[in-house]
Formats: structure tokens, C-alpha cells, sequence
């Protein structure tokens, strides 16, 4: 069983939460019930919960700046909302997931299902991902990529280029499509080594060695080995041509 705390603000969104989580999820106990971020504080630090369940907004202290009081976050995170524009940060701080009120049954299950996963890895995966990396070349190290059953294993050197699906990004693998990976595009380009990739614009990276043109007409874009174009911004144009050894 997932031990977990529902922190919300609101008693009716509490109580549609544990309806749906007895209904759907019953892997999941839920140990406490809190109303505000500082019951949540004190609950968090008496129960030691696997997986909290926290709303976003609410008064005088939100989600996020309750997590930035508590310090130590050593549980899982699912950020419940009626709003979508925290989205982008929720996952910043490793979100499990983000679910929008009213919360549908099936995103739920998702959600819990990644929590399962994740209290299945190692806890310190990144760390010994980021150990073996130091040792091999920059194109032949791997990530971990999260996806919906798990984690993926992908050298850095068959990523073609990423591409920012809102809270979500889509990463271009040279042997198929992509995979949807539950990461902003900011935090997929901070785990991409800097010397082989490249931000072209606000959502777009790409991998300097699938480039074969650079085009300066029609504002100004690049053209890859698969034949795709992509468009550079003009903040991004100078420090891009300067990679690729123009003037």
C-alpha cells in the first residue's frame, strides 16, 4: 500500500479524491486529510507519507511555498488544480504528475500507476546514471527518460532534437518517432550535455550533429539529416551560428 496525505483547501475536493481513490486506486491508503499548508506541514513530518496529493492554490500559503518551508520533500508529489498555468513549474520540481480538477478517473489511475513505478526504481538511479556518464563521451552517455510504464534508458547521441508539448516534451529518437516524456523542455536540456545540443528556439533543442543546413532567408531556420526544418529565433541566431563555426 502508497501511504498517502491529501492536502486541499477546499472539503469537497477532499472528499471527491478519497471517493475516486477507493474507487480506482486501491493501492493507495490515504493516512490523512489536511485543509491547509501548515496542517499539511505537521502531518507530512508526524506520518512520513510515500505520496502526497497537493493543491496548488491555496490562502496564505500555496502548494509550492510549502514545499519550499517543509525543505526535505522525500515523498511523491501529484499536484491537484483547477488551473493549468503551474503546469510548467509543477514539473520543475520533479511532479509525479498534475492533475486539473475536476480530476478524471483515468488520469488518476495513470498518475498513481508512475507513483508505483517510481517506488519501484532505486532511489538514487540518477545518481549512478550520473556517475557513468562522467567516464564515457558526451554522445555515447544515456538519461533516464520518465515515461507513462517507467524509465528509458537513451544514449544522448541518437537524440535527434526535443520539442516542448506544454508541461511535456517530446524527445526524437534516431531509430523511431519520439517518446513523450513527463519533463519540461527546460529540464530535458539541463540532462542533455551542452557541447552536442543546442536551444533554437523557446521550444525547440537540437542536436548539433543531425544539423546539414543553415538557412538564412525566411527569417532564418536549420534543416536536419531527416529532412526536417526548424525554425531558429533571433535570440538564439548568433549563439547558434557561432556553434556551428559561422560568421
Amino acid at each position: 500500500m502508497i501511504k498517502a496525505i491529501i492536502l486541499d483547501d477546499e472539503q469537497h475536493c477532499v472528499k471527491s479524491l478519497l471517493n475516486d481513490l477507493q474507487k480506482s486506486c486501491p493501492s493507495v491508503e490515504v493516512i490523512d486529510t489536511c485543509y491547509s499548508a501548515k496542517e499539511g506541514i505537521m502531518s507530512i513530518k508526524k506520518n512520513h507519507p510515500e505520496l502526497v496529493f497537493l493543491d496548488v492554490e491555496m490562502p496564505w500559503m500555496n502548494g509550492f511555498e510549502m514545499l519550499e518551508v517543509l525543505g526535505d520533500v522525500n515523498f511523491s508529489i501529484i499536484f491537484t488544480t483547477a488551473h493549468d498555468e503551474f503546469a510548467a513549474k509543477a514539473f520543475r520540481i520533479s511532479a509525479v504528475d498534475y492533475l486539473l480538477k475536476p480530476i478524471d478517473a483515468n488520469d488518476l489511475k495513470a498518475a498513481v500507476k508512475k507513483v508505483e513505478q517510481k517506488l519501484q526504481q532505486p532511489e538514487n538511479i540518477h545518481i549512478e546514471n550520473l556517475l557513468r556518464n562522467i567516464k564515457i563521451p558526451s554522445a555515447q552517455q544515456k538519461i533516464a527518460l520518465p515515461y507513462r510504464d517507467g524509465y528509458e534508458f537513451v544514449e544522448v547521441g541518437h537524440i535527434i532534437y526535443c520539442q516542448a508539448e506544454g508541461a511535456y516534451t517530446k524527445v526524437f529518437i534516431d531509430n523511431r518517432k519520439y517518446i513523450l516524456v513527463s519533463k519540461t523542455l527546460g529540464d530535458i536540456e539541463e540532462l542533455l550535455p551542452a557541447d552536442l545540443f543546442q536551444r533554437i528556439h523557446h521550444s525547440t533543442v537540437v542536436n548539433l550533429g543531425f544539423i546539414t543546413h543553415f538557412v538564412r532567408t525566411d527569417g532564418g531556420y536549420v534543416k536536419l539529416q531527416t529532412g526536417e526544418q526548424f525554425p531558429v529565433s533571433k535570440s538564439k541566431k548568433d549563439s547558434l551560428k557561432e556553434r556551428l563555426g559561422l560568421k
